[in-house]
């Protein structure tokens, strides 16, 4: 399968629950030692504004937003399904739409208002960062399916360096255009990991039944 069993899997959640609990009570609780490293980060990346980075931050938070993420995702889905993979297409849709679910859930859990400074575009609720955790989930889907089945290790390697850069590079914008506090994107990221572990799992278990039940996935790859 294209997904199999990882058993590190469950040290992997229970890591990744760890740090998506810790970093969310503490924003609940409006911790003094968050608000401070928040600040130190927010310093350093809005130093100087303008020019070429002012067209970097806007293209980066535009290429990620919510929207453009469930985009990328079903373009991803429309491949994989015509060169029958049609079952991780499947999965790939529900972690984006499963993961968006659990975004909105904690977020109005949380309730943390947005920087006194934020665009009126930006609305609803700060932790997590929809722009992070939508994006986090459409690189990892990229990292799971599409980068193994590029033979070259030197083209994976690029795809991988060049999707990273570019998930900070998101993170850098939503800091730097005020619609986010540095803690907001790192909890999105926590928890974007937590949540694509989570979904493997429901991949190795259901997959092959999907396959073995369900006409229309019958004679997909897994």
């Amino acid at each position: 399968m294209i997904i199999d069993k990882d058993n590190k899997r469950v040290f992997k959640i229970t890591l990744g629950l760890i740090l998506s609990l810790f970093i969310s009570i503490s924003v609940s609780m409006n911790s003094g030692y968050l608000k401070f490293i928040d600040s130190i980060i927010i310093g350093s990346i809005q130093k100087s504004q303008g020019g070429l980075k002012e067209h970097l931050m806007h293209l980066s938070t535009t290429l990620a937003s919510p929207k453009m993420d469930i985009v990328w995702i079903l373009i991803i889905a429309f491949f994989l399904w015509g060169f029958r993979n049609k079952i991780v297409a499947l999965w790939s849709i529900f972690t984006i739409v499963g993961g968006d679910a659990v975004a909105f859930i904690i977020k109005n859990i949380v309730r943390r208002p947005r920087p006194s400074l934020h665009s009126a575009a930006d609305t609803g609720f700060s932790f997590p960062s929809g722009h992070v955790f939508g994006i986090f989930i459409v690189i990892s889907i990229v990292w799971i399916v599409l980068v193994p089945m590029i033979k070259s290790l030197k083209k994976q390697l690029f795809i991988q360096i060049i999707t990273f850069i570019f998930l900070l590079l998101v993170m850098a914008s939503r800091i730097y255009l005020n619609a986010h506090f540095p803690t907001d994107t790192l909890g999105a990221a926590f928890i974007a990991y937590t949540w694509v572990q989570i979904s493997e799992i429901f991949y190795v278990r259901y997959a092959p039944r999907l396959k073995e039940h369900w006409h229309p996935v019958r004679h997909s790859y897994l």
